[in-house]
């Protein structure tokens, strides 16, 4: 005869493991006007913050996902203020992502010219530093198209890799 200690055991033992419960993501649709930059700068900060970077880098990654966006804003969308801009944030544990999702005019990452920042100085020149931003920054920026609508995801790495951790 069994005690009832040992069957508790042997439920105990045969329960299933709970699995590690995933990190929400967070959603937010946002008019496609500049005005809207600073809270796009504070909230990526504050996630990448959540996430566990620390200040200066998590300031970077509001930089990147700053410049992204500013990009779907002037080229995707050409100014228009009346569109929409959908912003993901995940904390995919070992990752942190960002997909910024526009339905505006397709842009070719590979058209966008490589910049040569001695002359780029030296020119005195302004504007057009975004990607080349974006990928010094980040870990990973990739372009797709999707369903009609354009995918910018930016992804930085939590292990201490990569350009700017």
């Amino acid at each position: 005869m069994r005690g009832r200690g040992e069957e508790a055991r042997r439920r105990t033992a045969a329960a299933p493991r709970p699995r590690a419960v995933a990190k929400p993501t967070l959603l937010l649709a946002l008019p496609s006007e500049t005005a809207y930059l600073g809270l796009v700068r504070e909230l990526t900060k504050r996630m990448a913050e959540v996430a566990g970077f620390a200040e200066p880098v998590a300031e970077r990654l509001a930089l990147a996902v700053d410049e992204a966006t500013t990009n779907i804003i002037e080229h995707a969308y050409k100014g228009a203020s009346d569109r929409e801009i959908e912003m993901r944030f995940e904390d995919r544990g070992k990752d942190f992502r960002v997909e910024l999702v526009d339905t505006g005019q397709m842009v070719d990452p590979r058209a966008v010219p490589r910049v040569d920042l001695e002359r780029y100085v030296s020119e005195r020149r302004t504007g057009g530093l975004g990607v080349h931003l974006m990928e010094k920054i980040m870990d990973s920026v990739t372009f797709r198209r999707s369903a009609r609508r354009n995918v910018c995801a930016l992804v930085k790495h939590k292990d201490g890799e990569g350009p700017s951790r």
